[in-house]
């Protein structure tokens, strides 16, 4: 019998925190606590609101800087185009403010909640320019409807140690890991638009203090965007006229193009490409993908981890619909492939979609969690401790598909 379950399950790392109480960092009363570095842009109190006018863009920001903590607030944009944000961990000067910034985006791009290096280095997590490219199409898909350009929409920035996630109205749109800048101020954005009033209020801040446990950093172990072109060397196909580089809206990409002419020793997928061969014993692993082959049961792509040699290791098999042979988390060891995962859910919608994947795997206590598209919710888990470390690829069982921005993190759990 198939167990088959739906889990709502948060990606904790381990790092014990204390929080502090909520505090306000506006009373609705006055603009204390506040300042405006540009010699241009107005702000004013109105109704319990903070009031931006400009005609240029400019950021009002927090006296105060801010390490790790819960921030809080809302914002209702002016009807017709326009863009705002808000910046956190941010630095400024005389007519400058740069820093990460979480998206407020009311256009049909729909990139509300990513985040945004202001004068720092452009997108960060985790749209890309073109609009339509892969990592803009996952995002949009997997945040879909959780921005009102009509309305107030609320949102949450936590940031503790180098891990930084973004709330829309409750939805987690972007969970990231950078130590780019670990404190700065808080800053609130006007576009620029003549005439046009941004709205803000319930503003509001939870300072934490972090011990420094394993967990609380991380570190960035792989991060490939596709981008040049050409495949590297130390990459392993298992066949290499099964892959290319090419390019799809603007972005380079990983295309598994043929079912790969490879027979494994036991029954186990045939089109793999092995990315690296020392990984971390804990990491998360995010990818972009879309599956390009002909519908059906098992339409796939597949995700590789923990391998020793190319009998020994763990897969993902993400499947149009879960049986004993799909959709669920695998191990290859020595024998033909087994289902390992303790629950699952019963299937997935490829559409003619990217996504976005990730893998949470903890090499101490064994435990392995997928999330598909959502950040919260994760798909499939189990717990398994036979292969730590060891390569990490992409691939199909016998499918196509696409592959983008594979991003792998190291973490540090203390359990």
């Amino acid at each position: 019998m198939i167990r088959v379950w739906v889990a709502t399950i948060l990606i904790v790392l381990p790092s014990f925190v204390i929080a502090q109480q909520w505090v306000s960092l506006f009373e609705g009363e006055s603009l204390e606590g506040w300042e405006n570095p540009y010699e241009w842009g107005e702000a004013e109190v109105q109704d319990g609101e903070i009031h931006l006018v400009a005609d240029e863009k400019f950021f009002l920001c927090t006296e105060k800087e801010y390490d790790d903590f819960i921030f809080e607030a809302e914002v209702k944009l002016p009807e017709g185009e326009g863009n705002s944000g808000f910046m956190f961990r941010a630095a400024k000067e005389k007519n400058r403010v740069w820093g990460y910034q979480a998206e407020v985006d009311p256009s049909d791009r729909a990139w509300s909640g990513g985040i945004y290096g202001e004068s720092f280095g452009g997108w960060r997590f985790q749209p890309r320019k073109p609009n339509n490219s892969p990592a803009g199409s996952a995002f949009r898909t997997a945040t879909e409807g959780s921005f009102d350009p009509m309305e107030w929409n609320k949102y949450r920035i936590k940031c503790v140690g180098n891990h930084i996630q973004i709330y829309v109205n409750g939805t987690l749109c972007s969970d990231y890991f950078d130590d780019s800048r670990d404190k700065g101020l808080i800053a609130l954005q006007h576009h620029g638009e003549d005439g046009k009033v941004y709205r803000f209020r319930n503003i509001r801040i939870k300072e934490i203090e972090a011990s420094e446990t394993p967990g609380h950093e991380a570190s960035v172990f792989f991060n490939e965007h596709f981008d040049e072109g050409n495949m590297k060397d130390e990459w392993q196909p298992t066949d290499a006229d099964a892959w290319e580089m090419t390019e799809v809206d603007g972005s380079g990409v990983l295309h598994l193009k043929d079912q790969s002419d490879y027979k494994p020793e036991v029954r186990s997928p045939r089109s793999i490409l092995w990315l690296t061969d020392d990984a971390p014993d804990s990491f998360v692993m995010d990818v972009m993908l879309k599956y390009t082959g002909e519908p059906g049961a098992h339409a796939d792509l597949c995700l590789f981890f923990g391998k020793q040699d190319p009998s020994h290791y763990y897969y993902v098999h993400l499947g149009q619909q879960a049986d004993p042979h799909a959709h669920s988390i695998f191990a290859v060891d020595g024998e033909p492939r087994v289902s390992i995962a303790s629950w699952r859910t019963r299937s997935l919608d490829w559409g003619d979609k990217w996504h976005r994947v990730r893998i949470v795997r903890n090499g101490k206590n064994g435990v392995i969690r997928v999330y598909f598209d959502n950040l919260e919710k994760s798909i499939m888990e189990t717990k398994d401790k036979r292969f730590i470390g060891g390569g990490i690829g992409v691939g199909s069982f016998d499918n196509k598909g696409y592959f983008d921005d594979i991003r792998i993190v190291e973490i540090e759990p203390d359990k």
